[in-house]
C-alpha cells in the first residue's frame, strides 16, 4: 500500500516564498507620490530662480539707468553754457540767444531742438536754422537768412520782403539797388496787417514773379521796362511801364506774348500819347488786338482852346 503526499512536490518546488502582506492603497499612492515629486520640484525651483535672476538684473539696469537720466537732467555739468551762431548778417544773434534763454529749459539735454528749431524761424530774417548739440553744454546754430528780392508799397510806404512775399523791413539805402518793379495791391495797410493775409499775399507775388519770368523769357530786357505791378486783381495783373502812367491790362496768363505785342506796337502807342492828353488805360487781354481808352484830345490852336 502505497502513500502520497505532497511534501516531495513542495520540495522539488523549492521553498515557499511567502508576499508580504498587502499595504493600503492610500498609502501605495502617497509613496508614489513622493518618489515622482522631487525632479519636478527641483525643476520649477531652478526655473524660478532663473526668473528672479532676470528680473533683479532688469531692475538692476532700470536703477542705473534711472541713476544716470537724473545725473544729466539735474547736473550742472549739462547746463546750456555757450551758443555759437553761424550765418547771422541781418539777423541779431544776441536777440536769437536770449529768447533760448528766456523760453527754454536750462539744462541742454531738456532742450526741444524740434520746438527750439520752429520758434527760431518764426523771427523775421530767419528761412531756416539747423541746431546740434555740442556736448556737454553748448548749442551751435546755422541761421540760413532769407534774400530780399521784391520791394512792396503799402499806404505810400516801400517794404522789402523776399520771393515769399515774407515782409522783411522797410526799404533802405543799404539793401542796395533791386533790378525790380514795385508790387502794389496787397492785403494790410500795415506790415502787422500784412502778416495777417500772409498766405494770400505770398500768392500775389508768387503770381507776379511768374509773370516777370515769363516775359523775361521772351527778351531778358523787357522787365527793365516795368516800373510797377499791380496786384490788387489776381484775374488782371495791371503793370505801369517806365516813365509812364497808362495802366496796362495783362490779364492772368500769356504775359510773354501780350508784353510782346505792346512792345511792338510803341511807335502806335506813342503816337496815341501825342494826340490825347492822356492813355488812363491799354488793354491787352484780346487776342490779336490792343484796346486803347483815350482821354480828351489835344488842342494844338491856343485860339481854339480859349473858345
Amino acid at each position: 500500500m502505497e502513500i502520497r503526499t505532497n511534501r516531495i512536490r513542495d520540495a522539488q518546488q523549492g521553498p515557499r516564498v511567502i508576499p508580504p502582506p498587502d499595504r493600503p492603497r492610500h498609502a501605495r499612492r502617497r509613496n508614489a507620490q513622493k518618489l515622482g515629486k522631487g525632479p519636478i520640484a527641483g525643476r520649477r525651483f531652478r526655473s524660478t530662480l532663473k526668473v528672479l535672476g532676470k528680473i533683479g538684473a532688469f531692475l538692476l539696469m532700470a536703477a542705473c539707468l534711472l541713476s544716470i537720466f537724473v545725473y544729466a537732467y539735474t547736473s550742472e555739468r549739462f547746463k546750456l553754457r555757450n551758443v555759437t551762431f553761424y550765418g547771422c548778417r541781418e539777423v541779431n544773434p544776441k536777440r536769437l540767444e536770449r529768447i533760448i534763454r528766456q523760453d527754454f529749459p536750462p539744462n541742454i539735454l531738456r532742450i526741444d531742438l524740434r520746438l527750439l528749431k520752429e520758434r527760431l524761424e518764426k523771427e523775421t530774417w530767419v528761412q531756416k536754422v539747423e541746431i546740434r548739440r555740442v556736448l556737454p553744454s553748448d548749442l551751435v546754430i546755422y541761421v540760413q537768412e532769407r534774400l530780399p528780392s521784391v520791394i512792396l508799397e503799402l499806404q505810400g510806404e516801400l517794404m522789402i520782403a523776399d520771393k515769399d512775399g515774407w515782409m522783411l523791413d522797410k526799404y533802405e539805402p543799404r539793401y542796395g539797388k533791386l533790378d525790380m518793379p514795385v508790387f502794389k495791391g496787397l492785403l494790410g495797410e500795415n506790415a502787422e496787417h500784412y502778416r495777417m493775409y500772409q498766405e494770400e499775399n505770398t500768392a500775389r507775388i508768387r503770381q507776379a514773379l511768374n509773370m516777370l519770368s515769363d516775359i523775361d523769357s521772351g527778351c531778358s530786357s523787357y522787365t527793365r521796362n516795368i516800373s510797377e505791378v499791380d496786384l490788387s486783381d489776381r484775374n488782371n495783373l495791371k503793370i505801369l511801364l517806365v516813365d509812364d502812367t497808362a495802366e496796362i491790362y495783362l490779364g492772368e496768363r500769356d504775359y510773354k506774348k501780350r508784353f510782346c505785342t505792346l512792345m511792338s506796337n510803341l511807335n502806335q502807342y506813342q503816337e496815341l500819347k501825342d494826340q490825347y492828353t492822356e492813355i488812363p488805360s491799354v488793354d491787352m487781354r484780346f487776342d490779336g488786338q490792343i484796346v486803347y481808352r483815350l482821354g480828351r484830345a489835344k488842342v494844338e490852336d491856343p485860339e481854339k482852346a480859349g473858345n
